[in-house]
């Protein structure tokens, strides 16, 4: 994620959940996250990575509404990316 987020080009990055391996060091404004987490449940610092040969934890249960990111392309080489759960919408221009 630091390597991702610190691309000289990158504009933004959106994410259809956060990411809780990540925590909120690693995370981009909620703006961008299509389906975020109860406040009490997202981690403050990355997770530590389990242990080799230990099982994996259990995938966490989404419980509420899904929500989506769509991206529409225009002819002219430019897009819009919009966040199912609040509406937010931006157009990033060709070449940029």
């Amino acid at each position: 994620m630091n390597v991702l987020l610190n691309s000289p080009r990158l504009e933004d990055l959106w994410q259809i959940h956060f990411a809780l391996l990540g925590g909120q060091e690693y995370s981009v404004p909620g703006i961008f996250i299509a389906n975020v987490e109860e406040a009490a449940t997202i981690p403050v610092a990355p997770l530590p990575p389990a242990q080799r040969g230990t099982p994996a934890p259990p995938v966490p249960q989404h419980d509420g509404p899904a929500y989506w990111i769509k991206v529409s392309a225009q002819t002219d080489g430019s897009f819009t990316v919009t966040n199912g759960r609040n509406g937010f919408s931006k157009t990033y221009r060709a070449g940029s």
